[in-house]
C-alpha cells in the first residue's frame, strides 16, 4: 500500500487541544486511522469511476435499454459490485476506528476532563444549558457521522463527551477526506460577508450549531467589538466550547437551545451565521430554522449559513451519485434532499425577499470552495 501519510512534523501529536492529551500509543492509532482513511478516499475511492462507467452502467443499459436517470439507480446498482462493496465495507470499517480511537481518548481521562472543564471563579461568558429542551429526531434519533451517542449524548450534569468526541475525530476526519491543513473553513465565510457586505457593523452575532467551539473563536476574533452567542442542541458541546472559550479569553455567551425556535427577542441580532450545520437539520426544520432567524435579525442584519459544496445540480451524474453516500450510509439522512432542493425557497419561506438572497460557492484556499446561502432582512 502507498505510503499516504507522512510522520507529523516535530513528532507532534495530531490532535492539539487545551484539555485532551495524546499518548505514544494513541497518536499511533489516530496515525494508522488516518493514513488508512486517506488511502480508501484518495487512492481507492477514484477507482469507482471506472466500475460505475464500464461495469454497473452498462449492465443496467443492457437490462433496462438506457443509461442511469438518477443517483438513486445508480446506488441501487452499484452496491451490487464488489468492488463497491469493499470499499464501502473499508471507509465504514474506517470510520468506525477513528470514533474507536475518540472514545478510548475520552474515556481514559474523563474524570480529568470533567474536571479541566468545570470553570471556576470569574467568568468573562456565559453558558445555559436546558434540561427540559426536546431534542428534535433529526439528530435525537441518528448518530450523525456515526458518532456514538450522538450530538445529543449528555451522560450526567457535567458531561463533555459529546463535546470530547467531537473535538478528538476532528484531526482525523477532514485530512482523512482529503482536506489539506490550513485557515479554518469559517474564515472563507468570514471573508464572504465583509466582502459583501461591508458596511456592516454587527454589534450582536448568533453562532447556530456552534458543536464544541471549532468556529466561535474565529468569529470572535474577526468581529472583536462584537457580543458574540452561540447555541447547539448539545450541552456536553456546549460545556466543551464554553471551557475552551474561557481558556482563550474569549467571551462567548452559550445557550443550550433549538435554532428553530430560540428564546432570543425580536430584532435581536446584526449577524446570524453557522458552519456546516443545515445538511443536518431536515426539511421540515429548514424552513422554520430560516423564519427564526428571520424574526430575530435587526433591519439590515444578515443571515449566512455555509455548508458542503455539493449541489447536485452542477455535478456529473457519477460525482452525484459518489457525493451522495453519506445521504445512505454515513448517518447523514437530510445530506441528499438539502442538495436536491433550491434553497431560496426555504429562506424566502422564512420571511426574506428574493431580492435580497444569496445562494452561491465562495472560494476557500487551501480548501477549495464552500457553498454560502441566507439573506440580507431589509
Amino acid at each position: 500500500m502507498k505510503t499516504i501519510v507522512k510522520q507529523q512534523e516535530n513528532n507532534m501529536p495530531l490532535l492539539d487541544h487545551p484539555f485532551i492529551q495524546v499518548n505514544h500509543d494513541e497518536n499511533a492509532r489516530d496515525e494508522f486511522v488516518l493514513g488508512l482513511k486517506r488511502h480508501i478516499n484518495l487512492n481507492f475511492g477514484p477507482k469507482l469511476k471506472d466500475v460505475y462507467e464500464k461495469k454497473a452502467q452498462p449492465t443496467f443499459r443492457k437490462e433496462k435499454g438506457r443509461n442511469f436517470k438518477s443517483r438513486h439507480e445508480a446506488r441501487k446498482q452499484m452496491v451490487k459490485e464488489p468492488t463497491f462493496q469493499s470499499w464501502g465495507s473499508l471507509w465504514s470499517t474506517a470510520q468506525g476506528l477513528m470514533w474507536e480511537t475518540s472514545e478510548s481518548k475520552s474515556v481514559r481521562q474523563y474524570d480529568d476532563l470533567i474536571e479541566k472543564t468545570t470553570v471556576r471563579g470569574k467568568k468573562k461568558g456565559t453558558i445555559k444549558t436546558n434540561k427540559k429542551l426536546k431534542i428534535p429526531r433529526y439528530v435525537g434519533a441518528v448518530d450523525i457521522h456515526g458518532m456514538p451517542g450522538g450530538y445529543g449524548l449528555e451522560l450526567n450534569e457535567k458531561d463533555i463527551m459529546s463535546g470530547a468526541l467531537y473535538d478528538t475525530s476532528g484531526s482525523i476526519y477532514g485530512k482523512g477526506q482529503g482536506l489539506r491543513g490550513g485557515n479554518h473553513p469559517s474564515l472563507a465565510l468570514i471573508k464572504f460577508i465583509k466582502s459583501r457586505f461591508p458596511n456592516l457593523k454587527p454589534k450582536r452575532i448568533l453562532e447556530q450549531g456552534c458543536s464544541a467551539g471549532g468556529s466561535t473563536f474565529f468569529w470572535s476574533k474577526a468581529f472583536p467589538e462584537s457580543k458574540i452567542f452561540a447555541i447547539d442542541l448539545g450541552a456536553g458541546m456546549l460545556r466543551m466550547a464554553h471551557a475552551k472559550m474561557e481558556k482563550m479569553g474569549v467571551e462567548v455567551h452559550f445557550s443550550q437551545q433549538n435554532a428553530e425556535n430560540t428564546d432570543f427577542p425580536d430584532n435581536h441580532f446584526d449577524l446570524i451565521i453557522s458552519n456546516i450545520m443545515i445538511h443536518e437539520t431536515s426539511t421540515k426544520a429548514l424552513p422554520r430554522i430560516m423564519k427564526d432567524c428571520h424574526r430575530i435579525l435587526k433591519n439590515g442584519g444578515v443571515m449566512a449559513h455555509m455548508d458542503v459544496p455539493l449541489r447536485n445540480k452542477e455535478l456529473s451524474a457519477y460525482m452525484e451519485w459518489y457525493r451522495d453516500w453519506s445521504t445512505h450510509f454515513n448517518h447523514e439522512p437530510f445530506w441528499g434532499a438539502l442538495h436536491d432542493m433550491d434553497i431560496k425557497k426555504p429562506i424566502m419561506a422564512g420571511g426574506f425577499k428574493k431580492q435580497n438572497i444569496f445562494d452561491e460557492m465562495i472560494p476557500d484556499n487551501p480548501h477549495g470552495v464552500w457553498w454560502a446561502a441566507g439573506g440580507q432582512k431589509v
